[in-house]
């Protein structure tokens, strides 16, 4: 497979005005679909507010958004997603509050279950949950919360009835959550609280 400068195109999502991370996600999976996905592992460098094309290796200096480690057809793939000139000038509607009126939050568990399928992905599913779960348990912290970070097992479908629970924090710095389904862990999905954004 040769991903070099394979670009993925993106619109805003809502009123945001960088690439949302769940976008990311699922541009990649696509591309990777019929591969055998195993082990994904992303790890966000900051937001971007432009298209990213997706290099093999990690030779890439600068502009890198996105380290990417995964199994694909059973082949372990070290890839990048790096910023290109190409601007985004599209967005789309959004609205998370559908699918937390989907869950049941048990703060004494410290975690959120999905009661019913909604239209979103996965990922939007789990990053809309896991930051309701961090905000209604930090209703105090200062900044805005990020999602920094996912290591997904294999895929998932879209409908399963997840379950989010946080497992540490990190002084905030980075705050790990597992998603469940059923009793099964599938993944972890990270978010960082940055100050004064």
């Amino acid at each position: 497979m040769n991903n070099n400068n394979r670009v993925f195109n993106f619109c805003f999502k809502g009123s945001r005005d960088y690439v949302h991370g769940t976008d990311i996600v699922s541009a990649l999976l696509k591309s990777f679909d019929g591969e055998n996905l195993k082990d994904l592992d992303l790890k966000f460098n900051g937001i971007t507010s432009s298209n990213l094309s997706l290099l093999d290796g990690n030779d890439a200096e600068s502009a890198v958004k996105v380290n990417i480690r995964v199994t694909l057809a059973g082949e372990q793939k070290v890839m990048q997603l790096v910023e290109n000139d190409e601007k985004i000038d599209c967005r789309y509607e959004y609205d998370e509050d559908k699918i937390i009126k989907q869950t049941e939050l048990d703060l004494g568990e410290q975690q959120i279950q999905l009661t019913k399928a909604t239209d979103y992905t996965l990922c939007e599913n789990f990053v809309a949950m896991n930051k309701y779960l961090l905000q209604t348990l930090y209703p105090d912290a200062e900044g805005k919360w990020y999602f920094t970070r996912l290591e997904q097992k294999k895929l998932i479908d879209d409908a399963a009835l997840i379950r989010v629970k946080l497992i540490k924090n990190f002084n905030f710095r980075l705050v790990k959550s597992d998603i469940f389904v059923g009793d099964e862990v599938v993944g972890s999905v990270y978010f960082s609280l940055i100050k004064g954004s």
